[in-house]
């Protein structure tokens, strides 16, 4: 059976239980109440039937019922490996394990048995992962460091006024007024010598 006829199982099993909510009997991988029978799907795995168990997990992915953060995580686990395991559908498997590891970053798979081939891509996966979380941490979209990200806005900001303007011109307004202010009292000494040393101003002597 190929991963197409599968895909196009898993949407036919994803329209039926969309349209088919008070069925008296559950499909494969799913409880009577639509939510997943994760003990079904876990057992049919360790026995090698992933042909049986991928169109569940495929149609509770496009369903719109509500999902929570375990079933996703649960979902995305399997589907990782099972994508893993074909050369041909390895971009896929990728995919959802960068979605799996942003749902649980500590994750392993170690659980799953995998071969060594899969746990080497999902090695990969992961340490590309990180250093994009990390790059994504210390640089902006432009791919400037943060720090010099942050000094290039401040230096902008004080080229255009933004960082205290009315402080920026204090110091002209101090320094005139301190000239003034010295030229006023020079002025006035010099006045007033001159006013003490002319001879009208002389003590009269008899």
């Amino acid at each position: 059976m190929t991963l197409t006829v599968i895909r196009n199982q898993s949407l036919f099993l994803a329209i039926f239980l969309l349209l088919s909510p008070l069925r008296a009997s559950a499909a494969f991988g799913f409880q009577l109440d639509g939510s997943l029978d994760k003990n079904a799907i876990s057992k049919s795995y360790f026995e090698g039937d992933f042909h049986r168990i991928l169109p569940p997990l495929e149609a509770w992915r496009n369903s719109r019922s509500p999902k929570t953060r375990e079933d996703s995580i649960f979902v995305y686990k399997y589907l990782s490996v099972i994508y893993a395991a074909d050369s041909t559908t390895r971009p896929r498997a990728e995919s959802y394990m960068v979605q799996l590891l942003k749902l649980m970053p500590t994750i392993e798979l170690v659980d799953m048995y995998i071969s060594d081939n899969i746990e080497a891509i999902f090695k990969d996966v992961k340490g590309k992962f990180f250093d994009q979380q990390q790059y994504i941490r210390n640089h902006d979209e432009l791919g400037r460091t943060r720090q010099d990200s942050a000094t290039v806005i401040a230096k902008n900001d004080s080229k255009t006024g933004k960082l205290g303007p009315a402080k920026s011109n204090q110091w002209i307004w101090w320094t005139v007024g301190g000239v003034g202010l010295a030229a006023a009292v020079a002025g006035s000494y010099y006045a007033f010598h001159e006013e003490s040393s002319s001879p009208t101003n002389k003590s009269f002597e008899p």
